[in-house]
């Protein structure tokens, strides 16, 4: 398996994609590259540096040792790593044989929050947070925020749905001191071709994938066709999770919308119930994409802390740490304003 690097037409230094312009920037000199500058760069083999050799094995279930092609330290990761830093030079490393393949993907929405504005919307995120303990936030913990893509499976296509629904209506009418009643009972059937886009299935079982589900959703029209260079200066995933797992949630979730969109055309006859839904046939495309998020990890007073953002939208998710004096404060403010409460309402019972 080999590692690449993008380098620098002027410096030879390595390059990073810079999501607030979209170039290719050089943290060395200065210089900017655009996409297409890169490409004819890169026929001219004059940019890319390419290393063949690897160490240690490549069982799924173990790390895998590298060597950086800038400066030769060794670079260990995880099985499903495709994207990472030197711990050496900082120089960023891509694992091409990782995205080779079936595991090439298709799709990648690239970053567009740089890291310098993602630390200024964390810390106006944590001002909301009243309670928050002081001591939480600083620089270095702010330093420890990594650019990652994450993979996901994008799901578009259609099911052939039945639905067999019933209903009571029910009218009341009165002549004289008569109360007369009549209920109608009404047997619905549905029919039709129900169609399911933009479904998007996380394709990685790591735990700190989880935090992705308070960052949704990403804007889909942001999708690009992937290209390998949008990785470098971020870390990368690739999928462990596979289409058969996710076809039993991917049915789910198309019955759950068939069904709400069949039941939207029974209207006027009162309440809808017996609903039973056939899904007679379903046709899906299935899309392997990367999507970015900013993700932090920091222990703070022996507890651990995650924080996500969408690399797209800005989205936050993640938890802070509650600071005790603050809580502390606010009880005996809510005991006092009880206990002066309850006085005046005491002495206004004398009067």
């Amino acid at each position: 398996m080999a590692t690449i690097t993008y380098k620098c037409l002027n410096c030879d230094a390595d390059l990073a994609y810079q999501p607030s312009t979209g170039n290719f920037g050089c943290a060395y000199c200065g210089s900017s590259f655009t996409m297409e500058e890169l490409e004819n760069s890169i026929h001219q083999d004059s940019l890319v540096d390419e290393q063949a050799e690897t160490i240690g094995n490549m069982d799924s279930d173990t790390a895998v040792v590298y060597k950086c092609p800038s400066c030769g330290a060794e670079l260990v990761t995880d099985a499903t790593t495709a994207a990472t830093f030197c711990f050496y030079c900082h120089n960023p490393v891509i694992m091409t044989g990782r995205l080779d393949g079936e595991y090439t993907p298709d799709s990648v929405i690239p970053f567009a929050i740089p890291k310098e504005k993602v630390k200024e919307q964390l810390i106006a995120w944590c001002k909301k947070k009243k309670y928050i303990d002081d001591g939480f936030f600083s620089e270095m913990q702010l330093e420890k925020l990594t650019g990652v893509y994450f993979p996901f499976w994008l799901v578009d296509g259609s099911v052939r749905a039945t639905l067999a629904a019933r209903s009571n209506s029910l009218r009341v009418w009165r002549i004289g001191d008569i109360e007369y009643t009549e209920t109608t009972q009404y047997a619905h059937l549905r029919a039709g071709e129900v169609s399911v886009n933009e479904l998007t299935m996380g394709a990685l079982s790591r735990e700190d994938a989880e935090l992705l589900n308070g960052i949704y959703p990403y804007d889909l029209s942001g999708v690009k066709k992937f290209d390998m260079k949008y990785l470098s200066g971020f870390m990368a995933e690739k999928r462990d999770i596979e289409q058969n797992s996710l076809k039993a949630k991917v049915t789910e979730t198309a019955r759950a919308i068939s069904q709400e969109r069949l039941e939207d055309t029974v209207v006027g006859y009162g309440a809808v119930m017996g609903q039973n839904l056939q899904i007679n046939s379903e046709n899906f495309d299935w899309k392997y994409a990367l999507m970015p998020a900013w993700m932090m990890t920091y222990k703070y007073k022996g507890e651990l802390y995650y924080f996500a953002m969408n690399g797209q939208t800005g989205k936050i998710a993640g938890r802070v740490p509650v600071s005790n004096k603050k809580i502390n404060r606010l009880a005996w403010i809510i005991t006092g304003v009880g206990l002066a409460i309850g006085a005046l309402m005491g002495g206004m019972m004398w009067l």
